[in-house]
């Protein structure tokens, strides 16, 4: 398997190419739902426990589940698929068919290609940086599934350092994910 960090900035590339293709007014939806799966799984899923009692009742349901004990790698692997999961069902639904798309019309030439571009990369850093934080907070619990990552590279220490909820204070990151999604639902419906 390639180091972390080349698949990082691979799939943080393809998401710049994406907007740069689509246009930024239709990637700031993607960016406003991808918001709203980052709330989820930060602070509904994750921050309130929710994740565990799950878990737990999933245990009582399907037998396998009910071996999976805290520190069992294997709760955190499904931990991270459901996470996985949620994104990738919250990505693929902004993508598909009818878009959230913001009104307007968006600047030619070089500025417009440039905005777009930015808003790509910005939701490929969300997206693909959210999925690399759980990973590193899980202990890469991929490993199971013969997807090892061993000792991180220096360069990838240093991405893994300017990810978003390692930049951001615990203490600020409900206020702050919620402050971005409900400026973006303003910004959709005033424009």
């Amino acid at each position: 398997m390639e180091p972390i960090e080349v698949l990082w900035i691979v799939l943080f590339l393809m998401f710049g190419a994406i907007g740069l293709v689509r246009g930024f007014l239709k990637e700031l939806g993607v960016t406003t739902t991808t918001f709203v799966a980052i709330y989820v799984i930060s602070e509904v899923l994750e921050g309130r426990g929710v994740m565990d009692g799950l878990l737990g009742r999933a245990g009582e349901v399907v037998p396998a589940f009910a071996t999976l004990t805290a520190e069992d790698p294997r709760r955190s692997l499904v931990r991270f698929i459901i996470y996985l999961l949620l994104m990738v069902f919250m990505v693929f639904i902004s993508y598909h068919g009818e878009t959230l798309k913001f009104g307007g019309s968006p600047p030619k030439g070089l500025a417009g290609a440039l905005l777009s571009l930015m808003v790509g990369l910005l939701n490929g850093y969300l997206i693909v940086g959210t999925l690399w934080y759980y990973l590193d907070r899980l202990n890469y619990p991929t490993r199971l599934l013969g997807l090892y990552q061993g000792e991180l590279s220096p360069l990838a220490r240093a991405l893994r350092s300017l990810l978003l909820f390692n930049l951001l204070p615990e203490n600020l990151r409900e206020p702050v994910l919620l402050f971005f999604i409900i400026f973006l639902i303003i910004a959709r419906v005033i424009r």
